[in-house]
């Protein structure tokens, strides 16, 4: 089996995890393409997307607090800063500029009010029934979900549930009554129908080597309620089921190797029916693993169709 050594900017630092990070400079790879070149606390260097991070007041030389958001089996870094005063899970007072009504993707009227932060941006706040939009305030009372490259996902405080009768960590069917493309983000979902009704999206890249079609029931999953307001959903993959053990092809194994010195083994597994699967492997393993022809291994979870695995 080959073996590849692939180099990596960044150090490796674990997902999650918050660090402080120097803002170098600002650099242009292309139109409209600006980034911050960040340092890390080892020294090391990562882009952050200037764009979403305009009114921050970063200026080169500063440092800012950053989540590590999400690290890719390549190695690849995606940094999230902290917002310079709004923390998530906290509710804060913002100025009620405007309410609306406008059609959402599934096909519902969605009333909203607009709200304004303190850096002049404005975001819609969904509610539930026009009387909310009636009530004589000026400050609207709101909870921060969510921060995803600098965008402010709230909710209302006090606001009720839009959960309906599902319930996360459940299963149920779904009939996939239509397919869209949602003009916030320009991306295609099916439209799914619940048993008890209600309407819900899946976002259609992740799934269309599942060959699902309009009018077929699917079961999936309710993984949790985003900060969109949409349940996230997990269809049940047609090949693997979780918790099961399957042999599969390995096709190489990737060396790591991250500008601090640290290296990471990465077993490349090989799927016929998706994307190869990547799986962190110890480095006392890639003795035993480059030679062997099939590599046993059980499905811990799928998720946006993805298979995380571990090897038996």
């Amino acid at each position: 089996m080959r073996i590849r050594n692939l180099t990596v900017s960044n150090s490796r630092l674990a997902e999650g995890s918050y660090h402080l990070f120097t803002i170098l400079k600002t650099v242009s790879l292309g139109e409209d393409e600006s980034y911050f070149v960040m340092q890390d606390p080892l020294g090391y260097k990562v882009l952050m997307p200037a764009g979403f991070y305009t009114k921050y007041g970063f200026e080169p030389g500063q440092e800012t607090k950053c989540r590590v958001d999400r690290i890719n089996c390549d190695g690849r870094m995606f940094l999230e800063p902290m917002h310079p005063h709004y923390s998530e899970g906290e509710v804060y007072s913002f100025d009620r500029v405007g309410e609306g009504r406008q059609k959402s993707i599934i096909g519902d009227d969605e009333n909203f009010l607009l709200v304004r932060d303190v850096l002049g941006y404005e975001w819609k706040v969904r509610v539930d029934s026009h009387n909310d939009l009636l009530k004589n305030q000026q400050k609207v009372q709101c909870r921060l979900d969510r921060i995803k490259k600098g965008k402010l996902y709230l909710s209302l405080e006090n606001g009720p549930s839009r959960t309906g009768t599902l319930q996360t960590g459940s299963s149920c069917m779904f009939l996939i009554t239509d397919e869209k493309i949602n003009p916030s983000d320009g991306l295609k979902y099916f439209i799914l129908e619940a048993t008890d009704g209600s309407r819900h999206v899946l976002k259609k890249k992740y799934y269309v080597h599942y060959g699902f079609k309009k009018g077929q029931h699917i079961r999936c999953r309710i993984d949790k309620f985003s900060g969109e307001g949409y349940f996230i959903l997990e269809p049940e993959n047609p090949w693997y089921k979780e918790d099961e053990t399957y042999a599969f092809k390995p096709l190489e194994i990737h060396k790591l190797n991250f500008s601090d010195g640290t290296i990471q083994d990465v077993l490349v597994l090989e799927d016929p029916h998706g994307e190869p699967i990547k799986q962190f492997i110890e480095p006392q393993q890639v003795e035993t693993l480059k030679n062997t022809e099939t590599v046993n291994c059980r499905v811990l979870r799928i998720r946006k169709s993805r298979l995380e695995v571990e090897i038996i």
